[in-house]
């Protein structure tokens, strides 16, 4: 069965380097699914537990998605790595193949899942370090780093990454915004440590960080019959659903947004206004012309040259972190 995925990941390009194949042989991806699992999406993830019953935790990660991020991540044979996110340890075992035990420390927020993870790691032969941990904050003990990989997606880089990976080393981990899930980021350290900057790499969506799980559509609350009846109309002639369409679009426009839900049905909302918008009637609500904004922002993604996820890049620093275009320095304004 192996040797079939195998030729079906090759099918699709998913090992960029002959030691993923080769490793994807080897780690038994199996035995490191536990007996329960909640199928959430097939194409991306597998959920492994869930909060409350409803809200998913953990997953085991599709395996183009896993490779995806390792062939980014450039490890090599004694690349010192932190893993954030340990989950079911599949990852961790990947990365003890090419890396070596000796050089992975892997961070699981769930003290359960860390210590099936770390059962299950030793029993296919693996022993890296696994620590019940909060990710956030990396694992300062066995920094610096080579590596900082991050199994969750995230809209804020903590800059402890940053402080425990050596300059020049690489931090590399799904990140997205309110209005597009999906992307991947890769930055380098400076060499002075005090900041981290690269492109977008490719777009990819995984489960949130638990200390970042990405709020729900604040719609709900901030709608109402009487703030329909209050509501201010214009017309447009931009249509909305490119959003649903053009992916480079809606992360691009995301970047400029901040804080912006989008529906598919035509609704925009942040947590005091609201905009609705179909056959070119706008109805907008609240301190903010969220439509107005969108606006702006696909006319500035326009007269950029329709710039895709790959033209665009982030810089951590201890003050945070600042998305840009073509090149740091070049700082996305907000629309807000």
């Amino acid at each position: 069965m192996r040797v079939q995925a195998a030729e079906a990941l090759d099918g699709l390009g998913g090992f960029a380097e002959p030691w993923m194949r080769e490793a994807f042989l080897k780690v038994a991806r199996h035995a490191f699914v536990p007996d329960t699992v909640w199928v959430w999406r097939d194409d991306a993830y597998r959920p492994l537990r869930a909060a409350e019953g409803t809200l998913p935790t953990s997953s085991i990660s599709a395996p183009d998605a896993v490779f995806t991020m390792l062939a980014a991540a450039d490890v090599r044979p004694g690349t010192r790595v932190l893993e954030i996110g340990t989950g079911t340890g599949y990852n961790a075992a990947l990365l003890c193949e090419r890396a070596g035990a000796a050089s992975v420390t892997s961070v699981e927020v769930d003290p359960g899942l860390a210590e099936v993870a770390a059962r299950r790691l030793a029993e296919a032969g693996y022993h890296p370090r696994v620590v019940a941990a909060d990710g956030e904050d990396g694992w300062a003990p066995d920094a610096p780093y080579d590596r900082v990989l991050c199994t969750a997606s995230l809209q804020r880089v903590p800059f402890a990454w940053v402080e425990q990976t050596r300059p020049g080393g690489l931090v590399v981990t799904p990140w997205k915004t309110t209005l597009q899930p999906q992307g991947m980021v890769r930055l380098r350290v400076a060499d002075d440590g005090a900041s981290a900057s690269g492109h977008f790499d490719q777009p990819m969506s995984f489960m949130d960080l638990r200390g970042q799980r990405r709020p729900d559509s604040p719609l709900g609350q901030v709608y109402s019959a009487a703030s329909w009846e209050e509501s201010r109309d214009s017309r447009t002639a931009l249509d909305p659903s490119f959003l649903d369409t053009d992916f480079h679009a809606r992360f691009a426009l995301g970047l400029r947004l901040p804080g912006v839900h989008w529906a598919e049905d035509g609704w925009l909302a942040t947590a005091d206004s609201w905009a609705y918008v179909r056959d070119g009637g706008v109805h907008q609500w609240g301190p903010r012309d969220l439509f107005s904004e969108l606006e702006r922002a696909y006319e500035w993604w326009r007269e950029a040259g329709s710039p895709e996820l790959y033209d665009f890049g982030l810089t951590v620093t201890a003050d945070g972190q600042t998305a840009w275009l073509g090149r740091p320095g070049a700082v996305i304004p907000s629309c807000g």
